[in-house]
C-alpha cells in the first residue's frame, strides 16, 4: 500500500508531520470524555512527547454533529494549512440516514479522500466506533454498511484503514463494550484509550514501554 509505506515513512522521517483530524463529536473529543484525554490527545502524547517529535503540529477539524458533507463544506479550511497527513473520524452521523444514505455516503467520501490526496497529503481512514443497543436511529441496525463502504473506498484509494468498528463489535459481541461507552452512541474515556491504542498498532507506534501504550493494561 503506497500510503500506508507513506505514513510509515514519515513517522521515521525526522521531517516534521503537520497532522489535521476532522470528522465528528468523537474525533472532537467533545463531552462525552469528561475530565479524560480523547484519543487525538492521546496520539499527541505518543507522538510529540514520548517519541520527542516536537516539531510535528497537531490540528482539529472536527466538530461534534458532523457528517461527511459538513466535513467536506470545513475541508478547504483544513487543506489551506498545507497538512501533511490527514486522521478522518466520520460516519456515525450519516448512518442517521439509514439504508437509503449509504449510496450517498460512499460518493463524499470518495470525493473527501480525492480532495485531501489531490494535495499530496497522506490520509488516515477510520472507521467509525460500534454502538449499544439502545442508540438512536437505529444506529446499530446501519453502521455496518457504512463501515464497509469506508472500508471500500478506502481500498480503491490504496489508504491506511483503521478499522474500529471491526474491534469493537468484535468485543462486544456485535455491540460496543458497554464499560467502552459514556452513552449509547459515545465513546467515554476509556473507549478512547481503545481507539488511541489501535491507532497506535496500525500507526506502527505502538510499544509496551510506551505509558500511552500501557493505558488500558
Amino acid at each position: 500500500m503506497a500510503n500506508r509505506t507513506g505514513v510509515e515513512a514519515a513517522l521515521r522521517s525526522d521531517e516534521p508531520i503537520r497532522w489535521s483530524t476532522i470528522g465528528d463529536s468523537i474525533a472532537q473529543g467533545a463531552h462525552w470524555t469528561g475530565a479524560e484525554r480523547d484519543y487525538v490527545q492521546l496520539l499527541e502524547e505518543r507522538v510529540r512527547y514520548e517519541l520527542t517529535r516536537y516539531g510535528d503540529s497537531f490540528v482539529r477539524w472536527a466538530v461534534s454533529g458532523a457528517n461527511t458533507a459538513d466535513t467536506l463544506d470545513r475541508l478547504p479550511a483544513a487543506l489551506d494549512l498545507a497538512p501533511d497527513l490527514v486522521v478522518i473520524g466520520v460516519g456515525t452521523n450519516d448512518a442517521k440516514a439509514g439504508a437509503d444514505g449509504v449510496a450517498a455516503f460512499a460518493e463524499r467520501y470518495d470525493t473527501l479522500l480525492t480532495m485531501i490526496l489531490a494535495t499530496g497529503a497522506l490520509v488516515v481512514a477510520q472507521t467509525p466506533t460500534a454502538v449499544l443497543r439502545t442508540c438512536r436511529y437505529n444506529l446499530g441496525d446501519h453502521l455496518p454498511a457504512y463501515a464497509d463502504a469506508i472500508r471500500t473506498v478506502a481500498a480503491d484509494h490504496d489508504v491506511l484503514l483503521v478499522d474500529h468498528f471491526a474491534h469493537w463489535t468484535a468485543a462486544g459481541d456485535g455491540w460496543a463494550p458497554a464499560e467502552w461507552m459514556a452513552d449509547p452512541t459515545h465513546p467515554g474515556g476509556r473507549g478512547h484509550r481503545v481507539i488511541a491504542r489501535t491507532l497506535f498498532e496500525s500507526l506502527g507506534l505502538y510499544a509496551a514501554d510506551s505509558a500511552c501504550c500501557r493505558l488500558l493494561d
